[in-house]
């Protein structure tokens, strides 16, 4: 349980020693895992059936990495690009680039040409893994933006042209020798590298320690071997983290190559018991309102987790009226330091949940003095093992880490007297009408309990003759039919919310709202939307 300082003024989570040994590194955790329970299915291919058993999972670990050292001499520290969906062959292909110790950049397939340049100029890397769809704007970045070259290999790829990947599962004769080396120093060693959004600049590497990554394993609450499903791609924290704990759990991961999409989601629902899924809000919304939602088999499900950003109680409320069996978890956390906040152990209304294993967290305000229970401010965090650091962005971590190391987590919000803590929103995001703060959150809420309501996101308009006040402007999807109104709405928001809540600057109807790659709304595209709409000028058109 939780407890909380109040001299320091600081919230502890549970302290507990490890499971695993934080000096080794997680290549050496993984595949003694693996080994244990030969087997035993740990993958399952959601679009051909194909199952990899651990040891079939294991042999293709041991080949790639047997074939990159001796065929390519890949050391340990040269630098790596994977730019690849999720398919049956890349999970092995991280397992083996974890055992080898290279430094390897886990990159999102939707980032666009300038986001791929800028990457590869950045992390200058000497091998590269891609799939065919984006093998053209590899070789363009790579040819125009690498000094030497790099070995571009494709993934599933018919083309005759290409270095197809698949020779690098050709058997060594020298399988049974492999043992997962110890790579040093796990504390300061990287594990890993993820390519964080970019969403308010060019992207970041995140760089993960493999002492970082072992603590993980105690942030999941249960060896639950039922199946696991999500849609996240490997470059994603809960991509990468859910790879290393299905492994470690002993659980089977069905994975996907589609990105998301509600008919994929039914579609395996139906095939497979799957015990525990992982959905963001906006996902969860899609796949409640979609027509085979009312006759899809829910019987399945124990643990409908949502993560990416915070999930109304009305929401969760609907997720769990069609789960039989099973209830909702809110999750949430960051690249940099993983889990920091769930409610495994109980929903209170309102609260994102209480702090994990290992994590201490205060509230500041905007001097940076902590705060007491029930006091509004900035949540900042400090974990067991600290965060290595952005590669080659110095002054990015300045930013990001107080001078007496706590982690400026940029979400806004308090503690009450259980120890959950109450996120209002991003401390970028948050808005003012005449010097009364309002959180978008707390708008859209109510709005989205309006019948006819599939999404809505709430932005300010600046108010004309009264400096640094903004018009909440409500920009709403409707459901499939719906004729709802702004009238309507309006009259909602002005019986349930207080005067400076109020739409003064309307309601903008749109038939979807622009999604990042994380399934995050992307709140200045809204508001540029918004802007555009208005005829106010200096923000960039969506």
């Amino acid at each position: 349980m939780s407890r909380y300082d109040p001299v320091a003024r600081v919230w502890h989570g549970s302290v507990q020693p490890p499971l695993f040994n934080p000096q080794i590194s997680i290549g050496q955790i993984m595949f003694n895992m693996l080994e244990r329970t030969p087997e035993r299915v740990t993958q399952i291919d959601g679009d051909t059936g194909q199952e990899l058993t651990c040891e079939e999972f294991r042999l293709r670990a041991i080949r790639i990495v047997q074939n990159l050292q001796v065929h390519y001499d890949l050391k340990k520290g040269e630098m790596v690009v994977v730019v690849c969906r999720n398919s049956e062959n890349v999970f092995p292909l991280v397992l083996a680039l974890v055992a080898i110790g290279a430094q390897f950049v886990l990159m999102p397939i939707y980032f666009v040409l300038d986001e791929v340049k800028h990457s590869v100029k950045k992390y200058q890397p000497k091998v590269v893994f891609c799939d065919e769809a984006n093998y053209g704007d590899l070789v363009n970045a790579c040819k125009n933006d690498v000094t030497e070259e790099p070995m571009i290999f494709v993934l599933e790829s018919e083309r005759p042209d290409v270095l197809k990947f698949e020779t690098l599962l050709e058997q060594t004769g020298k399988e049974y020798t492999f043992r997962a080396p110890y790579l040093g120093d796990a504390r300061s060693t990287v594990a890993v590298i993820l390519s964080n959004s970019g969403t308010t600049s060019m992207p970041k590497g995140v760089r993960l320690s493999h002492a970082q990554v072992v603590t993980w394993s105690n942030a999941y609450l249960q060896v639950n071997r039922g199946i696991m499903f999500h849609f996240s791609p490997l470059s994603w924290g809960t991509g990468f983290g859910n790879l290393y704990s299905c492994i470690v759990n002993g659980t089977p991961r069905l994975f996907t190559r589609s990105a998301f999409n509600e008919d994929k989601f039914f579609d395996l629902l139906a095939k497979y018991s799957i015990r525990t899924v992982l959905l963001q809000p906006s996902y969860s919304k899609s796949v409640l309102c979609h027509p085979r939602c009312a006759n899809a088999d829910f019987f399945s499900i124990q643990a409908w987790v949502v993560f990416g950003s915070l999930p109304s109680d009305s929401l969760r409320d609907k997720i769990e009226s069609i789960l039989p069996n099973g209830r909702t978890m809110n999750v949430y956390g960051l690249s940099e330091c993983g889990m920091i906040l769930h409610d495994a152990t109980g929903r209170r209304p309102g609260a994102s949940g209480q702090i994990a294993q290992q994590v201490q967290a205060r509230i500041v305000d905007g001097t940076g003095k902590p705060l007491d229970v029930g006091e509004h401010g900035e949540l900042q965090v400090k974990k067991s093992e600290p965060f290595l650091g952005y590669f080659d962005e110095p002054e990015a971590m300045k930013n990001l880490i107080t001078d007496d190391g706590w982690l400026r987590t940029g979400d806004c919000g308090y503690f009450d007297e259980m120890h959950y803590f109450h996120m209002s929103e991003r401390k970028k995001d948050l808005l003012s009408y005449r010097n009364q703060l309002v959180i978008p959150g707390s708008v859209e809420c109510v709005i989205e309990t309006i019948e006819g309501v599939k999404y809505a996101c709430v932005v300010g308009v600046p108010e004309e003759d009264w400096e640094a006040s903004d018009l909440l402007t409500a920009v709403v999807v409707r459901d499939r039919g719906s004729r709802l109104t702004e009238e309507q709405i309006m009259t909602t928001i002005n019986e349930q919310l207080p005067d400076y809540k109020h739409l003064r600057g309307g309601v903008i109807f749109r038939d979807e709202l622009p999604l990042g790659g994380t399934g995050k709304v992307l709140r200045d595209k809204v508001k540029s939307f918004v802007y555009q709409i208005k005829g106010i000028k200096n923000l960039f058109d969506l």
